[in-house]
């Protein structure tokens, strides 16, 4: 617990405010805030954005310490201000200073790939012999892991944190601020390599972080890729010449036998995993183990229960207009709070439900554990909460409102199907420990559908948003385009993020769209593309604002507006056509609209816009500058007829990179906030946002002369062995893609399609591959997939999108 003063002083930054405020909270993102009154904000700049704009806000949820490095005036009298020279250093010096007052041991973690199963999994081997401080999920960066070490107190005896890097000068950071006395390596791979010179600097920063440890745990290294400052420090190292030797790996359908050898003992484990990354992680845990120093017997049994580590939350639709928030791998306080935040920004309706099990070990003595998580669940506005587990249940009386007990998750079951229990309307979050089972509940609650799905990543929705906002002024506005389900990926779900982000407008092509949109507690500014006749009475009832792209449209929503009773101006937007020739005013017409706009008192401009043809197209590049001409005449010539200014926006996503001369107050994103960038250079700053998946149905053994599929178009030359996958063209995967047009991946093996491809299902030649029936099938992930796809469709990546269908389950990622 610190006050303003105790962390100025650390930081040696300048106070001015009050001084006596209880921080026992350090928050980086103005969204996720539950303790307002006792929590301190650290204004981060980063090159896509600046926690000065937001102190407003933070302050009117209650917030009153601020640590800033711009010239800010303080929203009121009552508050903090410390004024530091960079708030991310500041950030960094409160986490070392907090740290070097818990002299424990520590474990830091860093490697390309399997920190965090690694330190899940440590955390499930050494649970019941140590209290343990983690990082939350994968919090590894600059500001995850000062978030991270932030969280050790007095209960702790031993803290296991991750740290990732992705360029020269981070890691030192980040060991001072773990400081830890055992080192692990993880492994090296290709991820961050752009921000090193080569293989061998990457390797040497990570190992900064081993700077005082006393002994080293490696994975995936030779000996002599180990930088040659630590090969004196006490090395485990794992591999065939290593100190830990997998003398034989047995893999099973279900789990993998492991036969190691340390020093002259043999040790024969069992994880309930095959793939080769999970091997590796266990192996890296085994190599703790023995630097610990612990009695490897009592260890090996807990490796068979090991489980899987949810490194993302999902989303679902579920039963009864619910929607499914599942968490449910991991059970401690601090995942705890970051589903409750995602709860909180994400609800789809009014009600709030958290179906939770017992925690596990978490430091506190259970009056005290339970005492805070009902504070966290009152904080976080739950209206319903579900409670599975008889330690949780002794303690029912700290929680307040609709509550229900059960001893374990059967008794829940029984009374979700016996209908003692419902759900309706509400957003429910699944959070309990693995031992519970509530994949059950998630399976029971949520809508049924086919095996395939698509699953859309939301934080990578949000990097994508940011990238555009580098590009743009910081006063520049962005409208975010969810028509058509959201490019594919479902416009409910996009729309609150896009909202929980801060963007400033969002656009639909129909009415309906905005309807559900608002159905869906949209509060955002919604613009209606193309507003018909029949959909005007909803756009005003449901505070919609229409593109006005004729005389014709303008007068039926003017006569709407009189027959709806509306007295005061309704915004509209203005559409100018300056060479689409789609929809919207032409040059001719501006003195004509001018005049129009003049004598509609009922309507107020609240932008005026056009769209550019080509801006993905450089041979164009002069037809987009007279457009853009023909866009400004037409606002000049609107404010001053007018006497007001309104927004002005033409640039979509193509025209934000490459016009920016025209970006004026607002821009529009469509396909780019999708991962789907204007060229080349700019595809390699987007993350695709989707991908389609789907598993195993089936698999045939055809021999030699016999045909797969309608018309016996896939004919065979040889033996062959066909996949049967549940996506057709009623899904979206059109019958064009069949024999051999298209591959798939099936366990990182290109399939190509045999056959023509079925309504509801295609075939797949999985001949030579190692597969079985249920594995995963990966339709597209990335931009190259789907640009591959679009080809063979003779199409564009827009239609290959926006062309999976409804049935298909859409899965919300946020990792």
């Amino acid at each position: 617990m610190h006050t303003p003063y105790h962390i100025a002083d650390i930081c040696g930054g300048d106070l001015t405010g009050s001084s006596h405020i209880v921080i026992k909270h350090l928050i980086t993102d103005s969204r996720t805030i539950t303790s307002y009154g006792e929590s301190c904000f650290f204004a981060l700049i980063s090159e896509r954005n600046n926690g000065h704009k937001f102190i407003q806000a933070m302050y009117d949820k209650g917030v009153r310490c601020f640590v800033v490095s711009e010239d800010v005036k303080p929203p009121a009298t009552d508050c903090a201000f410390i004024k530091v020279n960079n708030t991310l250093e500041a950030l960094q010096k409160i986490a070392s200073h907090h740290r070097d007052i818990f002299k424990i041991p520590a474990i830091g973690i860093t490697g390309s790939n399997g920190k965090t199963i690694v330190k899940e999994w440590l955390y499930q081997l050494l649970k019941h012999r140590y209290n343990i401080c983690r990082s939350p999920k994968s919090y590894n960066s600059q500001i995850g892991v000062p978030l991270s070490v932030w969280n050790l107190n007095v209960h702790h005896n031993l803290g296991i944190f991750e740290a990732g890097i992705s360029q020269t000068i981070e890691m030192q950071k980040l060991q001072n601020i773990i400081q830890p006395n055992l080192g692990v390596f993880t492994g090296i791979g290709a991820a961050h390599r752009e921000g090193f010179d080569s293989k061998e600097e990457k390797i040497k920063e990570k190992f900064l972080l081993f700077e005082n440890c006393e002994t080293i745990v490696v994975n995936g290294l030779q000996k002599q890729e180990i930088p040659e400052s630590y090969r004196s420090k006490n090395i485990i190292r794992i591999g065939q010449e290593g100190h830990v030797v997998p003398n034989k790996i047995t893999t099973h359908e279900l789990h993998t036998d492991l036969e190691l050898q340390y020093l002259n003992t043999v040790y024969n484990i069992e994880i309930p995993f095959t793939d080769a990354a999970s091997v590796s992680n266990a192996l890296t845990c085994f190599g703790v183990l023995v630097s610990l120093k612990l009695n490897l017997e009592d260890y090996i049994p807990l490796f068979k229960n090991l489980s899987p580590v949810a490194l993302r939350l999902e989303i679902k639709n579920g039963t009864n207009n619910c929607v499914l928030i599942n968490d449910y791998y991991n059970s401690d306080l601090d995942s705890l709070q970051i589903a409750l935040n995602y709860l909180n920004q994400h609800k789809r309706s009014q009600s709030r439900t958290v179906i939770i099990s017992d925690i596990e070990q978490s430091g506190l003595d259970a009056k005290e554990l339970y005492r805070q998580i009902a504070a966290m669940l009152k904080q976080n506005h739950v209206d319903k909460l579900v409670a599975v587990g008889k330690d949780i249940a002794v303690y029912k009386s700290f929680f307040s409102g609709d509550k229900y007990f059960f001893d374990d998750t059967h008794d829940l079951l029984k009374s979700l199907n016996e209908g003692r229990i419902f759900f309706h309307n509400t957003t429910i979050l699944l959070k309990g420990g693995r031992r519970f089972g509530f994949e059950n509940i998630s399976q029971l609650l949520q809508q049924k559908s086919h095996d395939t799905v698509l699953e859309i990543n939301l934080n990578k929705l949000t990097d994508n948003i940011n990238y555009y906002r580098s590009l743009i002024n910081k006063d520049v506005k962005i409208m975010c385009m969810v028509k058509a389900m959201g490019y594919g990926s479902g416009s409910s779900e996009i729309a609150k993020t896009l909202q929980h982000i801060g963007v400033n407008y969002l656009a639909v092509a129909y009415a309906d769209e905005g309807v559900e949109l608002r159905n869906a507690q949209i509060q955002l500014p919604i613009m209606v593309m193309s507003p018909e006749e029949d959909s005007l009475e909803d756009i005003v009832n449901f505070n919609l604002e229409p593109e006005i792209y004729s005389q014709r449209i303008l007068e039926m929503f003017c006569r709407q507006l009189n027959k709806s009773g509306v007295s005061e101006p309704y915004p509209v937007h203005i559409k100018i056509d300056t060479g689409m020739h789609r929809l919207g005013f032409e040059e001719k017409d501006f003195e004509a609209l001018s005049e129009l706009l003049l004598n509609t008192p009922q309507v107020k401009i609240q932008s005026v816009f056009s769209h550019l043809v080509g801006t993905d197209n450089p041979s164009l590049d002069d037809f987009t500058h007279e457009q853009i001409l023909v866009f400004e005449k037409a606002c000049a010539l609107l404010e001053n007829k007018l006497g007001y200014t309104f927004i002005k926006h033409i640039c979509n996503s193509g025209g934000v990179t490459r016009f920016k001369q025209a970006h004026y107050d607002m821009v529009r994103l469509g396909i780019g906030m999708y991962g789907i960038g204007v060229n080349e250079a700019e595809q390699k700053k987007l993350q695709n946002v989707s991908s389609l998946k789907t598993r195993i149905s089936q698999i045939k053994h055809i021999s030699k002369g016999q045909t797969v599929g309608y018309n016996r178009n896939g004919k065979t030359d040889a033996g062959i062995s066909v996949a049967t996958i549940p996506v057709g063209y009623a899904d979206g995967f059109r019958r064009d893609l069949g024999n051999g047009k298209i591959t798939v991946l099936i366990n990182g093996n290109a399939c190509k399609t045999i056959g023509n491809v079925c309504m509801d299902m295609c075939m797949v030649d999985v001949t030579g591959i190692s597969c079985k029936e249920g594995d995963e099938v990966i339709i597209f992930e990335n931009f190259e997939q789907i640009q591959k796809l679009g080809d063979a469709m003779h199409t564009i990546s827009y239609e290959v999108l926006t062309s999976i269908s409804a049935r298909v389950k859409r899965v919300y990622i946020q990792e």
